[in-house]
């Protein structure tokens, strides 16, 4: 075993507690830009969660259905899922023409542990936005009166785009948004490409949730 004084330990342990904080940024990919403020640089991270709400017509088009799609994301991990569609609903697919989705008969998983974080800027209105891209596994599930199309568990893989925006706090009330573009490639995912077409983007009005890009958050290790 190698000699270590006390005065060595110590600056090892030092050293350690710094790469502790400093690769919890770099590596965690928490730090997403360094933005210049005079002579310093300021350090963002971007995460969020909460529940988007798109309205699709009625069968017969005199009603709107609401599909709730759950997201979230940070530097780590993206999510966005419809676990359930409340009633019927009239959907243009890519491939298959205008279809009646049954009730309680789709089902739509997307899950990336692969992100990147892109970029990030300041819009005209003053809300930062974060762009995250990286690739996912899709399912999807939908049923009409005939035919049954994917799967809830079979996977089919893809690329995405993500676009969060914060606006301050208070969420989708605020301005906050969050839109996610996914590509589907014909050969690698028949299903989701015949459904969606080639690059959909899932987005809603935000009804709850918060996003939030800022300065983030560290400690030092104890």
């Amino acid at each position: 075993m190698p000699n270590v004084t006390p005065k060595r330990l110590n600056r090892r342990l030092a050293i350690k507690r710094m790469l502790v904080v400093t690769g919890g940024l770099a590596t965690g990919i928490e730090l997403v830009a360094a933005r210049a403020v005079g002579a310093q640089a300021e350090l963002l991270s971007a995460s969020g969660a909460g529940v988007n709400v798109k309205e699709m017509p009625s069968p017969d088009r005199l009603a709107m259905v609401p599909l709730r799609e759950s997201f979230g994301f940070d530097a780590h991990y993206a999510q966005c899922i419809i676990e359930d569609n409340p009633a019927a609903f009239l959907m243009e697919t890519f491939a298959m023409g205008e279809v009646v989705v049954q009730p309680h008969a789709f089902f739509m998983a997307m899950y990336s542990n692969e992100v990147r974080v892109a970029s990030m800027a300041r819009a005209a209105t003053g809300a930062l936005e974060a762009r995250l891209t990286g690739q996912l596994s899709c399912h999807t599930f939908a049923a009409t009166a005939t035919v049954e199309v994917g799967s809830r568990t079979a996977t089919e893989p893809a690329l995405f785009e993500i676009v969060a925006r914060d606006a301050g706090p208070g969420g989708g009330s605020a301005g906050d948004n969050f839109a996610f573009t996914v590509f589907f490639r014909p050969d690698l995912a028949p299903v989701n490409h015949a459904i969606f077409g080639p690059s959909p983007t899932f987005t809603g009005e935000m009804v709850a949730g918060e996003i939030t890009i800022g300065a983030p958050i560290t400690r030092s290790a104890s």
